[in-house]
């Protein structure tokens, strides 16, 4: 008995001694658990409240606002500052009534269209390594709606180059970057080249850009490239048999007057064999002074005036036709330094469209690839209106009650430019746009009416939402049937959205 005590004691003593080691274990597992979520969570709540000044390899081809965020991400890895991660996802709600295009049935096209990005890159002093990925896709989309490959592009590569940049050459003041590789690209405006925004796919060019400044307000960029034909389904490719090139001058040398002259030229030789083959050069200037920002205002300051001028012409060989083109811009807008600083600006569009369907020039401007959303209206399962044989005066009034919140009010009337030459754009792949070659339709298309709201909450999270009513003009009444209007659209439409954008 008293051995059996002695064992038993024994038994109980390693017992409470191995639980105690356990016990200490797992206070010391749960420990280092508390410490990396703690460590994690310290960081991203630091990312979150810093601003990113880490200048990025793709800030030279785009606008920074379109890839400058808080990298949350990163933050929570601990990635080291020479690498480049970053995340982001925009889901969006679409709806649009009584659809005109040829080739669509009847009825409301209802669509969720999401864009997914992924972006990684090195970066070993002036050098970068970047790889930037999406995914573009729609749910809900009948076989007859609006699709495509502005709307889907399953996960392919959106840009990926390698760069150099070196901010003072020999000491000289002088600032060069080389991009080579698969790159996005934004001049000016947009208006002509641009990087998507609202558009659920993305443009995109294999080739080189080199620039060349002071890296304060004058700059130079010359590139030639091929566009990359996005495939909604296969790996997207680029046919040496387009080939797009140019030269940009920018200068913000004056505050008041900001420039920018430029020249793109376009050879497609693609449908060379059936005659079809386009070779055209385009001359344009742009001259502006950017809306006023909060910031900007003193307290003596009862408002600022701002403006907006943009012209192209273009020439050459198109489609077998002698081609001769033109488009202009203007706004002018004024700001009041006063309680959500209203602004209200007058609008107006021109691209030139042929008069002669059946003559050998063509006269209808081309659009290249250009972005339309800011100064003509939605775009996604909307956007009706291109910049081709279009003309369009309007206004715009906005305000803001705080620095995070826009709202914006937006009216336009919209003609054809030539009453005989096509409604470019509104039709569906496979389908002739509408057309009446008589011009007995006439050329008014009518008016549309939008409605927006954005909340910016931060760099990292923006929730938008918008309405636009077009009340559609007697063009479509008077269309020949044959011209292939859907059912029911000559009725108005009506476009909704809302959306939200989380970018990590």
């Amino acid at each position: 008995m008293k051995h059996f005590c002695h064992a038993a004691a024994f038994a109980v003593n390693t017992l409470l001694l191995a639980q105690g080691n356990a016990l200490a274990a797992e206070t010391d597992t749960t420990s280092k658990k508390d410490a990396f979520w703690g460590g994690m969570a310290g960081r991203v709540d630091q990312a979150l409240s810093t601003k990113t000044k880490q200048e990025l390899p793709d800030e030279a081809l785009i606008p920074a606002s379109k890839i400058k965020w808080n990298r949350l991400a990163k933050a929570a890895l601990n990635l080291p500052e020479w690498v480049e991660f970053g995340l982001s996802q925009r889901t969006r709600f679409e709806s649009v009534s009584a659809p005109w295009r040829a080739g669509q049935t009847g009825g409301t096209d209802v669509q969720l269209p999401i864009q997914s990005r992924l972006r990684l890159g090195i970066n070993q002093g002036p050098f970068w390594l970047l790889f930037e990925g999406q995914d573009s896709r729609t749910h809900f989309a009948d076989a007859t709606d609006f699709d495509g490959n502005t709307v889907t592009n399953n996960f392919d590569i959106l840009q990926l180059f390698g760069s150099a940049s070196f901010k003072n050459i020999a000491d000289t003041g002088l600032r060069s970057d080389l991009h080579v590789g698969r790159l996005t690209m934004h001049i000016g405006s947009g208006r002509l080249v641009g990087r998507n925004g609202y558009r659920n796919t993305t443009n995109s060019f294999d080739g080189a850009q080199f620039a060349l400044g002071n890296d304060k307000d004058w700059r130079v960029r010359t590139f030639l490239t091929s566009p990359v034909q996005i495939d909604p389904t296969q790996s997207d490719h680029s046919d040496t048999r387009r080939m797009f090139w140019g030269a940009v001058f920018e200068s913000t040398q004056l505050s008041w007057l900001n420039n920018e002259v430029y020249y793109l030229g376009l050879n497609d030789q693609i449908n060379a064999p059936q005659g079809k083959y386009s070779e055209f050069s385009t001359f344009g200037v742009r001259a502006y002074q950017s809306p006023a920002k909060f910031s900007q205002f003193r307290k003596y300051d009862t408002g600022a005036l701002d403006y907006e001028f943009e012209t192209a012409l273009q020439t050459g060989d198109k489609s077998g036709q002698n081609f001769f083109a033109y488009m202009g811009h203007a706004d002018i807008g004024y700001t009041v330094n006063t309680t959500w600083f209203p602004r209200l600006a007058g609008e107006y569009d021109y691209a030139s469209g042929t008069s002669d369907p059946n003559g050998n020039t063509n006269q209808t401007f081309d659009k290249l690839y250009g972005v339309r959303r800011s100064d003509m209206m939605e775009t996604g399962l909307f956007g009706p209106f291109f910049r081709s044989n279009i003309e369009s005066v309007g206004s715009r009034f906005t305000v803001q009650p705080r620095h995070d919140v826009k709202l914006l009010i937006k009216h336009h009337v919209w003609y054809l430019a030539e009453a005989k030459d096509a409604f470019v754009g509104s039709n569906l792949s496979g389908f002739k746009p509408l057309q009446d070659k008589t011009g007995s339709a006439g050329n008014f298309l009518g008016h549309d009416l939008e409605l927006v709201a954005s909340w910016k909450l931060n760099s990292n999270v923006q929730l938008e939402a918008g309405y636009e009513h077009w009340f559609k003009g007697d063009y479509f009444k008077r269309l020949p049937a044959a011209a292939g209007l859907p059912a029911g659209g000559t009725k108005d439409s009506d476009y909704f959205f809302v959306s939200t954008e989380f970018r990590f």
